[in-house]
């Protein structure tokens, strides 16, 4: 009987783990996307479009962080050559730079898929 359970166990959960698998949609390429631009009509379209942006914000907002903590780390044991070098990629500058340029790509993705959504509500009217 707890052979039976365990087989059980194993089978649900091997069943979950395909459906979430193919629920999830691959990602756009550049390719796609751009196309997808040019051609989108429905509100499908859209929302893949919108949902391309969010993963970028994400992406965006992750190496935002990752560079935000390295300027930390720089800050707390200082490279002597980055105070002759200052905006080197040794240097808490750089990687504070970075990490706002990246925080407003992360925006400005928002924003976009804000945009697509909006314009799938207007393909439902």
């Amino acid at each position: 009987m707890r052979k039976h359970l365990i087989g059980t166990i194993i089978f649900a959960m091997a069943a979950v783990m395909s459906v979430s698998a193919g629920a999830k949609e691959k990602s756009l390429s550049k390719t796609e996307l751009k196309n997808l631009i040019v051609h989108a009509h429905t509100m499908a379209d859209h929302e893949r479009i919108a949902q391309y942006f969010d993963a970028e914000a994400a992406r965006y907002d992750a190496e935002a962080k990752d560079h935000s903590e390295m300027a930390g780390y720089y800050q707390k044991s200082p490279d002597p050559a980055a105070s002759k070098h200052p905006g080197s990629s040794r240097s808490v500058e750089h990687c504070d730079s970075l990490s706002k340029n990246l925080q407003s790509s992360a925006e400005e993705a928002r924003q976009l898929a804000a945009g697509h959504r909006e314009m799938a509500k207007a393909e439902k009217k």
